[in-house]
């Protein structure tokens, strides 16, 4: 009896166990619920078996009335249905923040027997869920009558306590998201304000750099005006000598061509100079620029090259490199007043490259190192402003610096300074490798005479003064000149049958553009030999294959464009 006895305990200790690590699987999940559907599906997956009664049912309460949301019954109970809340168990439970325990439905007050008499219902427990106030309850139903024991009781409501858990934490989540969600708007209203105020700051400081650069390229052109428009006005009173006339006519184009590397700067700090990149030995380079440096810098300064055996050639403009070279010898010169030395160091590099270098590849890192005074933080970070500059005045023009970043930018590379007052100045500047091999020039062959200056020219240009001052060139090489302002005049005058040698035409026109005409005619045309002219503006769009003459141009100039342009269609 005793043995039988023992063996019942057991077999109901393990049964407990069981229910117990059921209630425990149940309660891990409740523990990552965070609403309030999450925290119905766990208890409508243990709540039955962690208790072992026939039914179990989960209530919501809404507003006035018990809404039974969720069960797992072994027969169908009141899934859906509504009851109000002063006539259920459910309700009582929430209402009274206590169990309700029922052994005997048919002998509880509480109980709407009506409602109960056709389930199997017979006996059961209703739990509060929520701590402060409840807004559901979890309830255990048994087919027999029995008071429920104390581990079923404590089983329920260590659930409830558990999905109460559940609740307020997803509660607490909830509110976090919803503050979250507000900083987030917040931060994101912030930034968009920021962002105005900086737009606006940076359209205050273009519009200041404007009146800067207006200011001093105002300034400079006067300068280089005066001689131009004193020596032609000198020249047409009629009261020179030809000694006379010739001098001051050497003076105007000296300053004409002032004026055209001032524009040079001046687009290339812009990044729209229109640039012959190639790839450039930079052994050659420095080879030819040598004694133009070493003049450039005086006798006092002491220059030295330091170039890497088999440097790799770069994409680069030889000639605007040599520009660019030329004035970082210059702002050394000017910062070595007592002499010093002068450095031009290079090496390619993969790796180790500047942030601003986006496409990963390999570079050259051209370093050009002086000995003089350095500069200040504050002259460091602007020397690379447009008309910046620590020369006195007619001393410099600021757009040094600033032409090597456009240059080196358009290229494809950038510039790097570091400096520091009495430790001198290193200027990086780093250029892409170019893959294609150094075209070596060929020698002119020996006797070769020029191609004869003939022909018949249609020059198109809508400027009045361009078009009649590049007519006069072409008249006096001996070519016969034919022109219009308009690219569809010229189009309907070859269509006529009005077919010119060659076309000279601007870009930038009203209507059809110059680029737009050549086009028209390689395709329709291919015997008319091409020269297109620009100022600078859309030189991107011109097809490479196409002859090119940027303005301003001198007489020699246009010539060596028109042959290469007829030799094309040669």
């Amino acid at each position: 009896m005793d043995r039988k006895l023992a063996s019942e305990r057991g077999a109901e200790q393990k049964a407990l166990a069981a229910r117990w690590s059921i209630a425990a699987e149940a309660m891990e999940a409740l523990a990552g619920a965070r609403s309030l559907e999450a925290i119905t599906h766990v208890l409508r997956a243990f709540a039955r078996r962690a208790v072992g009664a026939d039914g179990i049912a989960v209530v919501l309460r809404d507003e006035d009335e018990c809404h039974y949301i969720a069960e797992d019954s072994m027969e169908p109970l009141w899934a859906g249905q509504r009851f109000p809340a002063a006539s259920c168990v459910s309700g009582w439970a929430m209402e009274n923040h206590r169990t309700a325990v029922i052994p005997d439905i048919f002998d509880d007050p509480r109980v709407p027997v009506e409602a109960y008499r056709s389930t199997f219902v017979r006996s059961m427990v209703m739990v509060p869920i929520g701590r402060v106030e409840p807004i559901a309850a979890l309830g255990a139903y048994w087919s027999e009558f029995a008071q429920p024991t104390e581990n079923e009781i404590a089983l329920l409501e260590a659930l409830a306590r558990a999905a109460s858990t559940a609740l307020e934490n997803g509660r607490l989540f909830a509110s976090l998201e919803a503050l979250n969600d507000q900083l987030e708007r917040r931060v994101r209203e912030r930034t968009t304000e920021l962002e105005r105020s900086q737009d606006s700051l940076r359209q205050v400081q273009k519009l200041d750099m404007l009146g800067q650069l207006t200011g001093h390229v105002a300034h400079d052109f006067n300068n280089l005006l005066m001689p131009i428009v004193g020596g032609l006005d000198l020249i047409l009173s009629g009261k020179r000598t030809p000694e006379s006339i010739e001098r001051h006519a050497t003076i105007a184009m000296q300053a004409a061509e002032s004026a055209q590397t001032l524009v040079q700067r001046l687009l290339t700090f812009a990044r729209r100079q229109p640039l012959i990149a190639k790839a450039v030995d930079l052994s050659t380079l420095l080879d030819g620029m040598q004694a133009l440096l070493a003049s450039t810098l005086g006798p006092r300064i002491a220059l030295s090259l330091d170039l890497q055996p088999m440097l790799p050639a770069v994409r680069a403009d030889a000639h605007q490199l040599e520009v660019a070279l030329l004035n970082l010898a210059v702002n050394a010169r000017d910062a070595m007043l007592d002499g010093g030395a002068f450095s031009i160091k290079a090496e390619a590099r993969k790796s180790r490259l500047p942030a601003a270098l986006a496409p990963p590849g390999p570079y050259v890192c051209l370093t050009v190192s002086d000995t003089g005074t350095g500069m200040t933080p504050s002259v460091r970070a602007a020397a690379m402003e447009p008309f910046f500059t620590t020369k006195p005045s007619g001393h410099g023009t600021g757009l040094g610096l600033s032409m090597v970043h456009g240059l080196a930018t358009q290229l494809g590379g950038t510039v790097e300074i570091d400096s520091a007052v009495g430790e001198g100045t290193s200027v990086r500047l780093w250029l892409p490798v170019e893959q294609a091999p150094v075209a070596k020039a060929e020698p002119p062959a020996v006797g070769e005479e020029p191609k004869a200056r003939s022909g018949k020219v249609l020059l198109v240009d809508d400027n009045d003064l361009v078009r009649n001052s590049t007519r006069a060139m072409l008249v006096d090489m001996g070519y016969e000149v034919i022109d219009t302002d308009r690219a569809e005049h010229a189009l309907t005058m070859i269509e006529s049958g009005d077919r010119p040698d060659i076309l000279i035409t601007d870009h930038i026109m009203p209507g059809m553009t110059g680029v737009e005409l050549a086009l028209r005619l390689r395709a329709d045309h291919p015997k008319i030999a091409l020269l297109i002219i620009s100022g600078y503006e859309g030189v991107d769009l011109i097809a490479p294959d196409i002859t090119r003459l940027s303005k301003p141009f001198r007489h020699q100039h246009l010539q060596a464009c028109i042959s290469a342009a007829r030799a094309q269609t040669a």
